[in-house]
């Protein structure tokens, strides 16, 4: 059950939202903010079924009404998904003529989920805002965001805030080790926070498509920065094939960041052998590994926007051949 995951996870969330239930006190709009794998699309799909279940409090997650609702097959729920393209103003303004409308579901309660609402356009962001101005007793806005700083001030005000905790690298890694490939369990457990979680994206294509690249590309570093950097371009992400986009760079790009840092800490708690023995030969290496970190994250912060990946990869290559020498 999700309701007992959330409880043992993210207790504050939980007891916040058990609260608001029972107490009938919902919200006309929520922000559920916190870094990647903290619960919060989990617990948006766990709200929305709670507000339409017939089971008081939580939802029982059982019944044909939730399992419709998780399936986003029930009409009255709505969800968008800002994580691969940018959230657009067409997006919400059918959403709002869609909203309008008299409910087709029996509940009449409507909920609208807005996963990465960070990475709406500005256009999409000013409509949202005169629709979030404008709430309906029977309506719920569920926004979920990793970067609070990229969403509109006005906007966030008109939320409820309910923030998520990312669980300990330690506690992640500790719990999943044993479970799949060390070099997996590490890398994962930085990027997302939570067991299932680490070990459903471990398994995906984008992950392990990411996976090859960053090893192939940091064996080329060793001894030919050109070499290592034309991969990634070429073969990476092949500008004709188009097969690898948005998250499978994020994890790339991900994996670059973790690398670094442990190379300015000149420690790591990896244990997978490969990592460990690369760690020492690219510590010899004359690289300005602040700059290195530096351009990383600027390059992260411009894949979440709407950017063409392979001029970015352009970019980032150019920046990073300049900081090794």
């Amino acid at each position: 059950m999700i309701k007992d995951i959330l409880k043992q996870q993210q207790p504050v969330v939980y007891q916040t939202l058990k609260n608001a239930l029972y107490n009938d006190k919902i919200a006309h709009a929520y922000m559920f903010s916190g870094p990647s794998g903290t619960m919060k699309k989990e617990a948006a799909y766990l709200l929305a079924q709670s507000l339409i279940c017939e089971t008081e409090g939580f939802a029982c997650e059982t019944c044909n009404t939730c399992k419709r609702i998780a399936a986003n097959e029930y009409v009255d729920v709505k969800y968008i998904d800002g994580s691969k393209t940018s959230i657009k103003k067409d997006d919400i303004i059918k959403l709002q003529r869609e909203f309008s409308k008299t409910g087709l579901e029996s509940s009449g309660k409507k909920v609208y989920i807005l996963n990465y609402a960070e990475n709406a356009t500005p256009d999409a962001l000013n409509s949202l805002l005169k629709f979030l101005e404008e709430p309906t007793s029977d309506m719920v806005a569920i926004l979920i965001v990793e970067q609070m700083d990229r969403v509109l001030p006005t906007i966030i005000s008109r939320c409820q805030n309910i923030p998520f905790t990312a669980l300990s690298f330690d506690t992640c890694y500790d719990s999943v080790k044993d479970e799949i490939d060390l070099f997996d369990a590490f890398m994962l457990s930085h990027m997302k926070h939570q067991k299932q979680n680490i070990i459903d994206v471990s398994e995906t294509d984008d992950y392990q498509h990411a996976k090859y690249v960053f090893k192939t590309m940091i064996d080329y570093y060793k001894n030919s920065v050109n070499r290592a950097l034309l991969f990634l371009q070429l073969e990476g992400f092949n500008v004709k094939e188009k097969k690898y986009g948005k998250q499978c760079l994020q994890y790339v790009i991900d994996m670059l960041l973790i690398f670094f840092k442990d190379q300015i800490k000149h420690k790591t708690m990896c244990e997978d052998e490969w990592y460990l023995k690369t760690m020492k030969a690219i510590q010899e290496k004359d690289i300005d590994r602040v700059q290195m970190i530096q351009i990383l994250m600027y390059s992260k912060d411009m894949l979440l926007k709407s950017v063409n990946i392979h001029m970015l990869i352009d970019q980032m290559l150019y920046k990073m051949k300049e900081v090794t020498r």
